[in-house]
């Protein structure tokens, strides 16, 4: 039995019983029928059935439990707040500091490590993710992670004295979608599929609220 079912079941029927229509206008999710709706995420297309809460694939097949539960959270959390146009660090968000370490592991070394060398493969990448180039740092991509979570990394050429660098920052929006631990779990989700997209991933096991995919 997978560890995170009940965790899915319970956020299954939460959804159930929020309207579907404050559900669309909070997350930017948008309809694809009478009974399912559509989530882009991380450069893929999802669908979630209403008021079931079951999530698939573009293609039907059933999502990967941890990411279905990240898009559930997503939905569940969402409060339509707009976009601020000020970016924020992760330590700077509520319960960021607790989760910081974890961040830094899961999140940025991975993208460090692919990219450090080459800092321009991050802008091909990121493409394969909808992300696009931004003028910060060295070479820096915004990444639409969810319809309303914006994720940009920012990378700083190594040289002969400092090693490359990482920073990652967050429309300050954010707070009225994700919490310091959801966004963790999402953010290591668009690492992991940043260095896919440069040929360098090893898929590992998810963890609480942690991803695959």
């Amino acid at each position: 039995m997978n560890v995170y079912l009940p965790t899915y079941d319970g956020l299954r029927a939460r959804l159930g019983s929020r309207p579907l229509e404050q559900l669309v206008a909070s997350s930017g999710a948008h309809r694809l029928g009478e009974g399912s709706l559509g989530l882009r995420c991380a450069g893929r297309d999802y669908q979630i059935t209403y008021p079931e809460g079951l999530v698939a694939n573009a293609d039907g097949t059933p999502a990967e439990v941890s990411v279905a539960i990240l898009l559930l959270l997503y939905l569940l959390e969402a409060t339509g707040r707009a976009t601020e146009g000020r970016w924020i660090s992760f330590e700077q968000l509520p319960g960021g500091a607790g989760y910081l370490a974890s961040f830094r592991g899961r999140v940025m070394q991975p993208v460090l490590h692919a990219f450090g060398a080459h800092p321009e493969r991050l802008v091909e990448a990121a493409r394969m993710l909808d992300g696009e180039p931004l003028r910060l740092g060295d070479v820096a991509v915004r990444i639409p992670a969810l319809p309303g979570v914006p994720i940009v990394y920012v990378l700083w050429r190594g040289d002969e004295e400092f090693p490359p660098g990482l920073s990652v920052v967050f429309d300050a929006s954010v707070e009225g979608y994700l919490d310091a631990e959801v966004l963790t779990a999402l953010c290591e989700l668009v690492s992991r599929r940043l260095v896919a997209a440069a040929g360098g991933a090893v898929e590992r096991p998810g963890r609480r609220n942690g991803v695959r995919g």
